[in-house]
């Protein structure tokens, strides 16, 4: 099979469209941007405030970034970051809003990193961590006071507290429904609670995705607790949490899915392989669609194109990690590797 590929090298073509490229790439972009950093300092001059709450929040946001990356276990094992680690890391930031007086200033603000600076903090420690972000899920927020539970009504604090959430760049993004009249339809209230799968599942078809989170927070007293449901994912064993208040839940709940995630996903750093496979395709668009796949997935460091025909090519990737978890990286950008008795081949999921 990798023969016949050989011999239909259209060449020059695969060299300058379809050759090697090296991975510095967007590597989920959204992931090494940290948004919605509050700052609040006071000096001397609206002027020093600003410039010590600036790099407050450079540093609050580096350490954010770190802790999404990495698994909750390895936290305390994370590098202390100063100034000059959090400057020399810091590839941008926006100030989203900002209040000023003569002595203080308070903002909040968007911080972006440089990939590799951040990785290679992590490896000097010895830290394991993921860049692969999953498919995004659907996130159900059911808020149960006194008992009634709240779900599609207007007035759900739970659901506005994961709301606040950064949603999109968390390494497990999630989705909120909508709620229109036709939902409240498709899953009511109390299928959500007693976890009726074929209506949760249905709900979830109407965003496409295959995975449904129903996150119930409780308040009991001072407390909140809150019972993790995930339907889809081969229907993970429950998680339950108590946290003090519904934002440190929904910041939990963030933490949670995504730490089950990561634990899929980590590579040891330095971790490097090879392997060669056949790709299966029914024509240019679908072909630029895997290469798309490949190029977006961060476990790939390298591919090369040895040869290519109408219908297939045959390609090397670098990567890092275990053949393993570069097919369940590849499987977020619905592209899929698998092995058989001929050897590796990839096609469009």
């Amino acid at each position: 099979m990798m023969g016949a590929f050989r011999l239909a090298v259209l060449t020059g073509l695969v060299l300058s469209v379809f050759g090697v490229f090296s991975v510095e790439k967007a590597v989920a972009a959204d992931l090494y941007t940290i948004r919605g950093v509050h700052v609040d300092e006071t000096a001397a001059s609206a002027t020093a405030a600003r410039t010590t709450a600036q790099a407050k929040g450079q540093k609050i946001a580096l350490m954010e970034l770190m802790q999404r990356l990495t698994l909750a276990a390895d936290w305390p094992r994370l590098p202390q970051v100063d100034d000059n680690t959090a400057q020399d890391a810091v590839r941008g930031f926006q100030v989203a809003s900002e209040k000023a007086s003569s002595t203080r200033y308070i903002a909040v603000l968007n911080v972006s990193f440089q990939p590799a600076t951040v990785r290679n903090l992590l490896k000097r420690s010895g830290i394991l961590y993921g860049e692969t972000q999953a498919k995004p899920a659907l996130v159900l927020a059911i808020y149960d006071k006194g008992g009634e539970p709240v779900f599609w009504e207007d007035a759900n604090p739970w659901r506005d507290a994961i709301a606040k959430q950064d949603l999109d760049g968390a390494i497990t993004p999630l989705l909120m429904p909508v709620g229109d009249v036709q939902e409240f339809v498709i899953l009511t209230t109390a299928q959500a609670v007693s976890g009726d799968k074929a209506a949760i599942a249905a709900l979830g078809e109407r965003y496409g995705v295959d995975d449904v989170v129903v996150a119930i927070a409780k308040t009991n007293g001072e407390s909140v607790g809150l019972t993790i449901n995930r339907y889809g994912l081969g229907d993970l064993t429950p998680v339950k949490r108590t946290y003090q208040n519904l934002d440190a839940a929904a910041s939990g709940l963030i933490d949670v899915l995504g730490d089950q995630w990561k634990r899929e996903t980590v590579v040891a750093p330095g971790e490097q392989s090879h392997l060669t496979a056949a790709v299966i395709f029914s024509g240019l668009g679908q072909w630029e669609s895997i290469r798309r796949g490949l190029g977006a997935t961060p476990l790939v460091n390298g591919l090369q194109v040895e040869g290519i025909t109408a219908s297939g090519a045959e390609v090397q990737i670098s990567y890092r990690g275990t053949p393993e978890k570069l097919a369940l990286s590849l499987a977020q950008s619905n592209v899929v590797l698998e092995q058989s008795a001929d050897g590796w081949t990839i096609r469009s999921n």
